[in-house]
Formats: structure tokens, C-alpha cells, sequence
């Protein structure tokens, strides 16, 4: 496992930034639509990427969308 630089803050919080979309998917249901979005973050590796729903990543993530 290679070990990187981390910027922590004083109360041992650190950002995470999304490097890249791997996938998207759809999970539609009775009366919606629910995209994903399998995302692979700054500080971890890609066998640690996780699926994100956009409405998720919008709210928290806010220029998530514009870096892609």
C-alpha cells in the first residue's frame, strides 16, 4: 500500500476531491429515476471507490459536477 501526503486541518479533518467517474447507472423505479455514479476519491486508491447518488453529490459536493 503506497502512503501519501494528507493536508489534515486541526481538528484532523481532511477534504476529499473526486479524481474521476469510473461508471454511471440508473436505478429506476414505480415513479422515479435514480442516478449513480461510481467515483474514485483523491485520498484512497481504486480498490476503495464507492457509488454515490447525484442527489448526494450535489448537495455536499457542489462543484462535483463542474470538474467533470
Amino acid at each position: 500500500m503506497e502512503v501519501r501526503d494528507i493536508k489534515l486541518k486541526s481538528d484532523l479533518v481532511y477534504e476529499e476531491k473526486s479524481v474521476a467517474v469510473l461508471d454511471r447507472k440508473e436505478w429506476v423505479t414505480l415513479n422515479r429515476v435514480v442516478k449513480f455514479y461510481k467515483v474514485l476519491w483523491s485520498n484512497h486508491g481504486e480498490e476503495d471507490v464507492t457509488w454515490e447518488r447525484e442527489d448526494y453529490l450535489k448537495e455536499v459536493y457542489k462543484t462535483f459536477f463542474e470538474n467533470q
